[in-house]
């Protein structure tokens, strides 16, 4: 009889700690992703060109080139930020899933190539809110970089979650992030 508790309290004792380092990792599948901004950026447009429209037809052509103006701005934005943003987004994700495989040289990799892709949106961009988002993105990857070495898994994996949380928040508030951002041609 006492076998059979003895057998139970360890099976017990592995699954809270199994239970427990579960609780540690982070799992981008249930983190909260859409492409919202882009089908908000892209209605925004056509509806500017359906603007532009009906001002043309009035001679209206100071109001055109208004309309032309904003959309320009908003494809700029969706090219130069959403797009790249989203990309970094899935790099991180990737990063992720091959750490949690013991390819640390692939997931490494996958962070530099963000790390890459973040500092080409940074010189299309002049703006003072916009640098300390780049420096918090800077510091927050180079800290992911650093720990991939350690023998803490779970610190890497804290990081790593922030680092996604930070660059989906960066893509959910676009339009919070980008109010006074002018994207260079």
């Amino acid at each position: 009889m006492s076998k059979k508790y003895i057998i139970f309290f360890i099976l017990l004792a592995v699954a809270v700690i199994g239970c427990q380092k579960e609780k540690e990792e982070w799992n981008p599948v249930f983190e909260e992703t859409g492409f919202n901004y882009f089908y908000k950026d892209i209605d925004r447009s056509l509806s500017l060109i359906d603007e532009a429209y009906q001002e043309s037809e009035k001679g209206n052509q100071e109001a055109v080139q208004t309309n032309l103006n904003a959309i320009k701005h908003r494809l700029l934005e969706i090219k130069d930020y959403y797009v790249p943003l989203t990309a970094i987004r899935q790099k991180i994700y990737d990063a992720e899933r091959f750490f949690k495989l013991k390819n640390i040289k692939k997931a490494e990799s996958l962070l530099n190539d963000a790390k890459s892709v973040f500092a080409t949106i940074d010189l299309k961009t002049q703006n003072k809110a916009f640098d300390k988002m780049t420096l918090d993105f800077e510091t927050t990857i180079n800290g992911v970089l650093l720990s991939l070495d350690k023998s803490s898994e779970s610190d890497t994996y804290n990081k790593i979650k922030l680092l996604g949380e930070h660059i989906n928040l960066m893509l959910l508030k676009g339009d919070l992030v980008l109010s006074g951002i002018e994207f260079y041609k």
